[in-house]
């Protein structure tokens, strides 16, 4: 069964808002959000189809341009139409389409020649509709002496901060796998394109730039690490399976079980006031050794300081207690006691994770062109009057050509067909 897309969602927060997505890695998800609340997004391809359809990994492991998963998850519930601006016909395409847009999402380099001679630079845009918002998603922003450096999502990630916040002394510094440097940048040019559309009403209707840096983005998500060399002089860096606390290394928090891992801080709940209730449930297993004795019961209820080889006499009594059990009935039990822990949940777990389940956060997408459906993240936040709503699979190259230039640009059959001559689409 055919299935339009993307689905109208006449009830979202952003409905009759019309954006245009210019943008590669750095803003394809922003734009999806905003679709998400109800903007129209129009996603600009050229002709043989986004660069980024080329990103890993393939429906069936068959690489082209309509199977890339990565493609299917940043671009669902978008229009696709393809536009030149590399020609002179589809330089003024360009600009018909930004001039119907509120918001134009684009991520070119500061400065960038090709930009300006294809018209897709912010200046060129702004011109084109001085009532719309551009958001221009770059690396290091518009301004300063990195602004025209190249970079990915690896090289923000150690530019920003995280990478040093990961990892150990013992492997050094790592990036988390799955790129947040990407996401975070995208979170934020959402947000700071909502802001805009928002003050447009306060400024007589007027646009503005909007400059988004996917390094501060990163920086802006470190926590308290900037405030702790600030105020104590220390670096915070990669505690591997402890913990960084103000600038010091704090106890293990991660412990392997009979079927992956557990995360428990204050070696699982040993110190503080849950102390006596765990080490009676280690006790119950004959598994808590000298720690049952009351001096031990005291210095670790009271939280007094420990020496290392005091907190390897705990870390190895509950690397023992874990290593047998599976961590649901560990952390079953350890909840029942007033300790605070919790499954390390792998991709498939989180799929089957009960609580996501309850509050019906994981959507099916139907692929009408596949014949297939497939379960896709749901709503980042519920919003009781003006819901989220998930708009459908990804389009296809071009697939609303005649929709978005027929339609909403008012082209006849004859120019559409003269600018497809001219290569312009």
């Amino acid at each position: 069964m055919s299935v339009s897309v993307p689905l109208p969602h006449p009830r979202g927060p952003l409905s009759g808002y019309r954006v245009l997505d210019l943008a590669d890695e750095k803003g394809q998800l922003c734009a999806r959000l905003l679709g998400e609340l109800g903007a129209d997004v129009i996603k600009v391809e050229p002709r043989e189809g986004h660069a980024t359809r080329a990103n890993g990994p393939f429906y069936r492991d068959e690489a082209g341009r309509e199977s890339s998963l990565w493609w299917w998850a940043m671009n669902a519930g978008k229009r696709s139409v393809t536009c030149e601006p590399r020609v002179a016909a589809g330089r003024e395409l360009l600009h018909r389409l930004a001039a119907a847009a509120d918001a134009v999402i684009e991520t070119s380099a500061p400065g960038s020649e090709e930009a300006k001679a294809q018209g897709a630079d912010p200046r060129a845009l702004m011109r084109a509709n001085p009532g719309a918002v551009v958001v221009s998603v770059t690396n290091f922003g518009q301004s300063g002496p990195l602004r025209a450096l190249p970079a990915t999502d690896i090289v923000a990630s150690a530019m920003g901060g995280h990478m040093h916040l990961n990892g150990s002394d013992e492997c050094g510094p790592v990036r988390t796998t799955v790129p947040q440097a990407y996401a975070q940048v995208n979170a934020q040019a959402a947000v700071g394109t909502v802001i805009a559309l928002y003050a447009r009403g306060a400024n007589g209707g007027l646009g503005q730039h909007v400059d988004v840096s996917m390094q501060e983005a990163m920086t802006n998500a470190m926590d308290n690490a900037q405030q702790t060399w600030d105020l104590l002089g220390v670096n915070n860096r990669g505690p591997g399976s402890g913990r960084m606390i103000a600038g010091r290394q704090g106890p293990r928090y991660i412990y392997e079980t009979a079927d992956g891992w557990v995360a428990a801080l204050s070696f699982g709940g040993l110190m503080g006031p849950s102390a006596n209730a765990m080490i009676d449930w280690l006790d119950e297993a004959g598994e808590a050794g000298p720690l049952a004795a009351p001096h031990w019961r005291a210095r670790l209820e009271t939280v007094q300081p420990l020496e290392a080889d005091e907190q390897a006499l705990l870390v190895g009594a509950m690397e023992r207690f874990c290593r047998p059990r599976r961590k649901d009935e560990l952390v079953a039990g350890a909840q029942a006691r007033g300790a605070g822990w919790a499954p390390v949940y792998g991709p498939r777990e989180i799929v089957e994770c009960g609580q996501l389940a309850a509050r019906d956060y994981w959507v099916r997408v139907p692929h009408d062109d596949i014949g297939e459906s497939f379960v896709y993240p749901g709503a980042p936040f519920i919003l009781s009057r003006t819901p989220w709503k998930q708009r459908g699979r990804a389009p296809h190259v071009g697939e609303h050509n005649d929709d978005v230039y027929g339609g909403l640009l008012g082209l006849a059959d004859d120019e559409r067909a003269r600018l497809r001559r001219a290569m312009a689409v």
